[in-house]
């Protein structure tokens, strides 16, 4: 966190002048690192509508958070890696899938099934 932040990658978000979530992106990878909502205010879209403003076409992303990114339009890419704390997966936007599976039959294969 420390040096994406560095990076210029955290964004606090405010709702009524209240911090309400706070975000970490890589700019230089395009990468969603961390998304957090304050639980009071999660299941009214805010966590979407940032995902979409976002539009980082890769996240890291807790286990239990993957059917959110799932309904956001991202797809898991890799198996589960056991981080220091939490078990994680890499997700891609689904859009790219496409696209990763003809730099595949180009350039060879790649980790990201296109199935």
């Amino acid at each position: 966190m420390t040096t994406s932040a560095r990076n210029g990658g955290v964004t606090i978000y405010l709702l009524d002048g209240r911090e309400t979530a706070v975000t970490v992106v890589n700019p230089k990878l395009n990468s969603l690192l961390v998304l957090n909502v304050l639980p009071a205010h999660r299941s009214h879209g805010l966590g979407r509508a940032i995902v979409a403003y976002l539009q980082c076409n890769f996240a890291r992303v807790i286990a239990s958070a993957v059917p959110f990114f799932e309904r956001c339009g991202y797809q898991c890419v890799d198996s589960a890696h056991q981080g220091r704390r939490f078990v994680t997966h890499v997700m891609v936007k689904s859009t790219l899938i496409p696209l990763a599976g003809r730099i595949a039959r180009i350039y060879g294969p790649t980790r990201v099934s296109t199935d």
